[in-house]
């Protein structure tokens, strides 16, 4: 037998939280900007979420930022974003550096490889490696 839930006009509290972060992300940029904070500049913004969803994150944000507590700390959130990507750049730097450091190892092992003196010759063979490549 299949069970019929009356329509809740409210939304998950996990969805609203996330909703009320996403405003506050928004808002941020559009302040830094130096641009209005509207619904309708927030719904450009945050196509997914309908006008009701964004004013409601939009009062929830300033609510928060009424409290003493709270507005401390969206202050940390921010530092903590602002952080997180400077991180997350160093990282991709540091991805970059390590991909071209293992291509260099790669391509001097591979010049090492071809100057491998066989036991009992005098010479190592030629390579074929033009006077550039040799080490200074």
């Amino acid at each position: 037998m299949a069970t019929h839930r009356p329509q809740d006009t409210r939304f998950a509290p996990d969805f609203e939280f996330h909703a009320a972060l996403e405003v506050l992300e928004a808002s941020e940029a559009l302040t830094a900007r130096r641009r209005s904070i509207t619904p309708a500049t927030l719904a450009r913004r945050l196509k997914p979420l309908t006008l009701a969803q964004i004013e409601r994150g939009l009062a929830q944000v300033q609510d928060w930022r009424q409290q003493i507590l709270t507005r401390d700390l969206l202050l940390h959130r921010g530092q903590l974003v602002v952080l997180n990507a400077r991180l997350r750049a160093q990282r991709r730097q540091l991805d970059e550096d390590q991909l071209y450091l293992d291509q260099m190892l790669r391509d001097t092992d591979a010049l090492l490889k071809n100057t491998l003196s066989t036991p009992g010759s005098e010479e190592p063979p030629r390579s074929g490696v033009s006077e550039q490549w040799s080490l200074q």
